[in-house]
């Protein structure tokens, strides 16, 4: 690493142990030309005698609850930065005006006290923790799809994730228009309102949507009750999943969707979220954290990246939402929540879902209706249904067999009123092809039509058919290229 870049990380190193913070002796901050910033084993002749491998089972770092940044230090009594959690008077107060307190949605909050701690400089607490982040004044370094100029996001015309960038970048737009008039309207009692721009409203929103934890997943029994306590004043408005939190230190590490783990809340002392690792680790290896099974559709929008496809793995598919469930709340935080539920979506698979390198098609929960068998076997495991998510298929056969004088519903429509969740589907033998046909065909119509949209979009390119100029553009064009293979193959397999 560069000279600057080794004092700022070792910075956050010192300060996050002083508040009781660990770094396995063994590792260490680097800077990847590819992933940038990120932890790995120390070279061989940096580690002990005999410590030539890290076995499975130990513990990388951890991160106190007392370091971590959330709209709970926001709140009244919460006490001096670095406290425990819930060990404090109700005399210290909050960080904005009642009203905006009151007013402002928690997850909102939460983003608007990383700004102020941003604009306290070398005065705020977590000052060792935010001079390691992408700073505002460079959105190149930290923009996700949401904020790109408009010259990149044109890449994405023909997409999901489009679909799903709108509706992110009108979120941000509202919820700041929210919050900073109400910190206007008591502009007497907090002068500095004009401070928190929208620039620095965008940043916060990235570095939560692509760097924070839910709380439920790292936070002990103990913490989990001193975080009731301390919203049980807003009862009904903010439970403990309605917000998300930053771990300094913990959130260095990168993902690996094939990563084995664990995050340990319960074996320390103090309340700590500790990232154990269940795979080995020799001399000069990145050392993983694994967010979840997440597409590259949602990796994308929450982080910035793909997973480019091997021979061992794919993480290609389209998610096809379900109408009718609401809208979605994309200005959550991808690896914390904090906003709402999204709605039930299915996915198409780049290969088939039974095949091994589908790691997150294979996860998907089972449908919940009765499975349907056929003279071919199962209705999901039809050759011609492979790349399909089988919830996918059986909504379809349940809206098609179920009521045959209504129009077919188009692929991924929500189910009439009235249709139950989880039914029996008998099929009479004679009614089987024209059921597998119309199934068929609704999922052949909803390919067509994407594949179209996608393939005018490519036309169009970069204003008129120009090739990817910078990261941006080339990350969303592979990506895009990827969405149309996706189409393709399940197109080609409903030929079979």
């Amino acid at each position: 690493m560069k000279e600057r870049d080794q004092s700022r990380f070792g910075a956050l190193v010192s300060w996050a142990q002083q508040h009781g913070a660990e770094l396995h002796p063994s590792l260490e901050v680097y800077c990847d030309p590819v992933t940038k910033f990120s932890i790995r084993v120390k070279e061989k002749e940096q580690l002990p005698a005999g410590e030539a491998l890290l076995q499975p089972g130990f513990a990388a770092f951890s991160c106190p609850f007392s370091i971590t940044l959330s709209h709970l230090n926001a709140l009244p009594g919460s006490g001096p930065p670095g406290s425990s959690l819930g060990g404090s008077s109700a005399a210290t107060p909050a960080a904005f005006p009642p009203r905006f307190m009151a007013t402002v949605p928690p997850h909102v909050i939460g983003r608007f006290f990383l700004m102020q701690q941003y604009l306290l400089g070398a005065e705020s607490f977590w000052h060792p923790y935010i001079a390691t982040l992408p700073q505002p004044e460079q959105p190149a370094a930290w923009a996700l799809p949401a904020f790109w100029p408009d010259d990149d996001a044109v890449f994405l015309h023909g997409t999901n994730a489009r679909v799903a960038v709108d509706e992110m970048q009108a979120n941000a737009r509202r919820e700041f228009k929210q919050a900073r008039k109400a910190l206007k309207e008591d502009a007497d009692m907090f002068p500095q309102w004009q401070d928190y721009t929208r620039l620095l409203y965008n940043w916060a929103f990235c570095i939560f949507t692509s760097r924070s934890f839910r709380p439920s997943l790292i936070a002990s029994a103990h913490a989990r009750d001193a975080i009731a306590q301390a919203l049980a004043p807003a009862a009904g408005r903010c439970g403990i999943d309605d917000f998300s939190v930053l771990q300094p230190l913990f959130d260095i590490a990168n993902h690996s969707m094939t990563s084995r783990y664990t995050w340990d809340v319960s074996s320390g002392p103090l309340p700590c979220c500790r990232l154990v690792c269940l795979d080995a680790y020799g001399p000069g290896e990145q050392v993983y954290n694994n967010y979840g099974l997440k597409t590259n559709s949602e990796l994308l929008l929450g982080y910035g990246f793909v997973v480019p496809e091997t021979a061992a793995l794919h993480n290609d598919y389209a998610h096809v939402r379900k109408r009718g469930g609401g809208g979605s709340d994309s200005s959550s935080e991808l690896a914390g929540g904090g906003g709402g539920d999204k709605p039930k979506d299915f996915l198409i698979s780049l290969r088939p879902l039974t095949d091994p390198s589908s790691v997150v098609g294979r996860a998907r929960p089972p449908p919940s209706c009765t499975l349907l068998s056929t003279s071919r076997g199962p209705l999901h495991l039809l050759p011609e249904f492979a790349h399909f998510e089988p919830a996918l298929v059986y909504d379809l056969a349940e809206a098609l067999s179920a009521r045959p004088e209504t129009p077919p519903a188009a692929a991924g429509e929500e189910p009439r009123a009235g249709a139950s969740q989880a039914v029996e589907l008998v099929v009479e033998d004679e009614d089987e092809d024209a059921l597998v046909g119309r199934i068929k065909e609704a999922l052949a119509a909803k390919l067509q039509y994407d594949y179209q949209q996608l393939e005018e979009a490519a036309a169009a390119g970069g204003g008129d058919g120009a090739e990817p100029a910078n990261q941006n553009q080339r990350l969303a064009h592979e990506y895009r290229r990827q969405c149309g293979k996706v189409l393709l193959a399940a197109l080609q397999s409903l030929a079979a």
